[in-house]
């Protein structure tokens, strides 16, 4: 199985390379009021509308900041991600490329490659920390 590795802080992620739609470097990111910090915004890309995840955010990995992936810098690159009629952009610290493993795996696994854990994740792992995020105002 092919496995489109990133990372995030100081992780290994990788997910199924079926799910990598697009790997984009020319965006402009929209940003929503009310959303958790991990939520960048929105980008429209070839008619599509995707929400961006800064990943290293949703993961807990890094605390928040005003500077936080609003613009790309020259070197920032969006994963775009697609499966079972749902869709997100990520935004991952470095993207490391793909790699081959033997077998599958469900959920959240790890796999030892090149003297490098890769955490593997799966679509629907993130949008489910995303939905265990809260939106809107918290408390007044």
């Amino acid at each position: 199985m092919k496995i489109f590795v990133f990372k995030a802080k100081d992780k290994y992620f990788g997910i199924e390379s079926e799910y990598i739609y697009r790997i984009i470097d020319d965006y402009k990111i929209t940003p929503v009021c009310l959303t958790p910090q991990c939520y960048a915004g929105l980008i429209f890309y070839r008619g599509e509308l995707f929400d961006v995840i800064n990943i290293r955010l949703l993961l807990g990995y890094s605390e928040y900041s005003e500077s936080t992936y609003n613009e790309p810098d020259e070197n920032q690159r969006i994963i775009i991600v697609k499966w079972h009629n749902k869709k997100l952009a990520v935004i991952p610290d470095e993207i490391i490329g793909i790699i081959w493993i033997d077998g599958n795996f469900e959920g959240f696994n790890s796999y030892h490659h090149e003297n490098k854990d890769i955490y593997l994740i799966t679509p629907d792992y993130i949008w489910k920390k995303l939905l265990e995020l809260s939106y809107g105002y918290q408390q007044i």
